[in-house]
């Protein structure tokens, strides 16, 4: 049996709040010793707006697999009255998810909070548990499988099947851009985190040390 971390929903929370004092991740934080000699992370303070850069390529490989499809059919490859259920399906499976996928790489004995922000449209997933630098490239990337497994799914859907198809090309878009922000941590540690090195999530963002 695969020994995974604790993890918490914490239901439906506002977005500015997530960071406030009394929140139990934040505690926790609070209470974790790190090396005087800890490096912070340069991230920029909105790291939603900065990651927006970083969507450009999945939308590019999205649009790319609609017209290799759109190529080898005569008709509609999408169900216009599908749409609606797709971003449904999209924002309230595949979204929690994301994060799911991003619990399940934290080590056992980890506490890991997630929930949404139904007023922002967003998902979270936070810890205070220390990883090391790969692992942490892991558990960020792990987040764009809903988005290339639905994509392949719907670059191998039959033509016929066009609600199907409607269904998983919104779900990849929202499932390869949505982990924007954490494409943009990983290419961050890539380049200015050396092999080695353990992260740890900070009240003052991402700290890394040796």
């Amino acid at each position: 049996m695969i020994e995974m971390a604790q993890m918490i929903w914490t239901g439906d929370r506002d977005w500015e709040s997530l960071w406030d004092g009394d929140t139990p991740w934040v505690r926790e934080m609070a209470e974790k010793s790190i090396p005087e000699d800890a490096v912070l992370i340069d991230r920029p303070p909105d790291v939603v707006k900065a990651s927006i850069p970083y969507m450009v390529l999945p939308c590019l490989v999205c649009f790319a697999a609609l017209f290799l499809k759109k190529k080898a059919a005569d008709g509609p490859i999408v169900d216009l009255w599908s749409m609606p259920l797709s971003f449904l399906i999209g924002f309230f499976v595949a979204m929690p998810l994301h994060e799911f996928l991003h619990a399940i790489c934290y080590p056992k004995g980890a506490r890991v909070y997630i929930g949404v922000s139904l007023k922002r449209l967003r998902a979270y997933a936070v810890s205070s548990a220390a990883l090391s630098r790969e692992r942490y490239i892991l558990m960020s990337s792990a987040s764009s499988i809903p988005g290339i497994l639905s994509l392949i799914v719907f670059l191998l859907c039959p033509i016929a099947m066009e609600r199907l198809m409607t269904v998983c090309i919104v779900t990849s878009f929202l499932g390869l851009i949505s982990p924007a922000p954490d494409h943009m941590d990983v290419l961050l540690l890539l380049r200015n985190v050396p092999k080695g090195a353990t992260i740890q999530a900070t009240g003052s963002g991402l700290a890394w040390y040796l």
